[in-house]
């Protein structure tokens, strides 16, 4: 007889609870409602321009087949350029390899570094899916808690002595405050893990990379072979043409999003919602709504239901981050203050 029985160990895995907001939206849209969505982090923009057509002349000069797993010799070369001129690290295009997106490199790095039965230490709050990326890799998260006080950041120096890092760095060029920088400046140690979504605008693109040692790169490779064999080869062509061509362009969006940042805390403050600190980089505000008996995802339901707005329930982030909602401000100036009004005048949160 077929029964969950056979799926049980995966029970532990939870949803990613941003979907079901995002699921619930677009019933509501199905249905006339008009919904703002600052649930997900992607980018309103196009993608670079360069992207498309690097994928034309792709299909035109030759069919889409496989590529050497690592990727294609000239964008490993453009990305270690890349890691050379914008955080002054120098890699080789040995140390690199390219897959359909970052998240399978996650899963990759943990069976990597992390034997079955491994801890493995995760910041509170942190990225939704990085506890279970690491549970379904028979890995245990550990988790570090951070502080709203302190800005939600990690003190860097201080874990670096203790541990081997895997810095998942698809951020790293989104940093208002400070110059852009990667985890390889501060040890070698590291497995880097970057991708074209966000700087790039090219989510759906699925296209991804990690930097490793070259010690650890040949068994890197085996997985890859057996996961992935290797990356759509049209999508690495435009990869390597938005990283020759595309500084400026993406450079512009930067400037809109730390607008977008700059509005929303202002924004925020004067609807008497001041978020308690202040957001450096990526495209996000985390929270802290007042009414502790609600769940995250329950209140983002009611905040849906009532006012159109979609946000993403902290408990996505950790168990440090229940209790707060996210706010994603990867959509219009325009959009983002309706929304940001919406939910003043609700007394939702």
């Amino acid at each position: 007889m077929i029964s969950t029985a056979q799926t049980s160990h995966l029970d532990s895995i939870g949803s990613f609870l941003a979907m079901e907001i995002f699921s619930r939206a677009q019933q509501l849209e199905a249905q006339g409602k008009e919904i703002i969505h600052l649930e997900f982090g992607e980018p309103d923009f196009p993608p670079p321009p360069e992207a498309a057509d690097a994928v034309r002349k792709s299909f035109e000069n030759s069919p889409a087949g496989y590529t050497h797993t690592q990727g294609i010799e000239q964008l490993r070369i453009e990305i270690a350029k890349k890691y050379s001129d914008d955080y002054g690290v120098r890699i080789t295009p040995e140390q690199v390899l390219v897959s359909n997106g970052s998240s399978l490199l996650l899963f990759l790095s943990v069976r990597l570094l992390a034997p079955p039965g491994s801890e493995v230490i995760l910041t509170d709050p942190s990225f939704a899916c990085y506890e279970n990326t690491i549970r379904v890799a028979g890995a245990e998260p550990v988790l570090l808690k951070l502080h709203r006080e302190e800005g939600f950041q990690l003190n860097v120096e201080e874990l670096r002595k203790k541990v081997t890092l895997i810095s998942d760095e698809i951020y790293a060029d989104l940093s208002y405050e400070d110059p852009p920088c990667s985890f390889l400046s501060y040890s070698q140690n590291t497995v880097a893990i970057h991708g074209f979504s966000k700087y790039y605008a090219m989510t759906g693109w699925r296209l991804g990379y990690m930097i490793t040692p070259m010690a650890w790169m040949s068994a890197a490779a085996r997985l890859h072979q057996n996961l992935m064999i290797s990356a759509n080869e049209f999508v690495q062509q435009a990869g390597i043409s938005v990283l020759q061509k595309s500084k400026s362009y993406c450079e512009s969006m930067k400037t809109e999003f730390n607008r977008r940042r700059k509005h929303v805390l202002n924004r925020l403050t004067e609807l008497g919602m001041d978020p308690g600190y202040t957001p450096k980089g990526a495209f996000y505000v985390l929270y802290k709504y007042r009414d502790s008996s609600k769940t995250s995802l329950d209140l983002c339901m009611e905040v849906l239901e009532k006012t159109g707005v979609a946000i993403a329930p902290g408990r996505d982030f950790g168990l440090g981050a229940e209790g707060y909602v996210r706010l994603s401000y990867s959509n219009s100036l325009e959009n983002i203050d309706r929304a940001l009004i919406k939910l003043a005048e609700s007394k939702l949160l």
